[in-house]
């Protein structure tokens, strides 16, 4: 294998730019643009000290191999393949001492889309930039789980871009944003999980339904159906619980599964194709889902219905 190239990997510790294993104790500094986010993967091989003084967006750095000491305004933390760091713009960071083992991806998202996304949570404008708590556990817990979303999109991001992998692309990208609001501690967290839900009326859950139903197709969050409603994603979860017995991501999956059964009922692809088309990225995690809601597993529907088109 060419030692200048990585290997495609399954989780953000195996990166698919980051170097072989060859190279892995040189400089190594690379970067992939997105379109909500910018990815690096940055080592330098021994130890160093950088100082970017204060950040126009929003970063987080996940160390995956050695430690970085991370400072951000009066906040501290030792990042490790078992803390992240999250750095919030106009506070004074810098990094005292990056550890000569030490390689971490630091992926930047732009204040805009950040605070343009919480305010879809909240269903109010963000007036303040956001100041998030230094320190992110990723070793457990709600931090684990961001850092898989962050994997998927490593992930997803590997190969050739067609229109359809953009499209997902872009919606692995705000599900990383909207997690990381989510899972990690920040100014407006008490309000994003302790105002109380206000009212919602039937009208609105309505809209959310018929949009679900009318583009099941369309990579949308939690914060897109709360616009769509009208009020917070908290107020639209408790309405949505409550009369339909469900989330509306739930919903939104179980419709998509739905479609894809239709489509697997005409053959109109591989199992592979039609579960990328509707939003699942993850082959095996499509047929586990696949069976616990009907019973069969993908590749029994498209067996059917391909033998029904040959009987045609």
């Amino acid at each position: 294998m060419d030692c200048r190239r990585g290997r495609s990997g399954k989780g953000a510790n195996d990166v698919f730019w980051k170097p072989a294993k060859c190279e892995a104790h040189r400089p190594w500094l690379t970067a992939v643009h997105l379109t909500l986010t910018t990815i690096g993967y940055v080592r330098f091989g021994t130890t160093a000290s950088v100082d970017p003084g204060d950040l126009p967006a929003y970063h987080v750095n996940v160390v995956l191999s050695g430690t970085v000491d991370s400072r951000c305004g009066d906040q501290q933390a030792i990042a490790s393949p078992r803390m992240a760091a999250v750095f919030s713009p106009h506070r004074h960071t810098s990094l005292p001492r990056w550890d000569a083992d030490a390689a971490q991806l630091s992926i930047k998202f732009e204040r805009f889309q950040v605070e343009q996304e919480l305010a879809g949570l909240l269903g109010r404008p963000v007036v303040k930039p956001i100041d998030f708590r230094l320190a992110l556990p990723v070793d457990d817990g709600a931090g684990r789980r961001w850092l898989s979303i962050l994997a998927a999109l490593l992930q997803s991001a590997d190969g050739p871009r067609g229109t359809a992998k953009l499209r997902h692309l872009e919606s692995l990208e705000r599900s990383l944003i909207s997690g990381l609001l989510i899972s990690q501690v920040h100014s407006y967290t008490e309000q994003l999980t302790s105002d109380p839900p206000q009212h919602t009326p039937q009208a609105a859950i309505d809209r959310v339904i018929d949009e679900i139903q009318r583009a099941p197709d369309r990579d949308y969050t939690v914060a897109d159906l709360a616009r769509i409603a009208g009020t917070s994603a908290r107020s639209l979860q408790y309405a949505f619980h409550e009369r339909c017995g469900t989330t509306p991501m739930r919903y939104l999956r179980q419709v998509r599964l739905d479609r894809a059964r239709e489509d697997l009922a005409q053959a109109h692809g591989s199992v592979a194709d039609i579960a990328y088309y509707w939003g699942f990225t993850n082959p095996g995690r499509f047929a586990h889902a696949y069976l616990d809601r009907f019973g069969e597993l993908p590749a029994e529907t498209l067996g059917a219905g391909r033998t029904s088109r040959a009987r045609r």
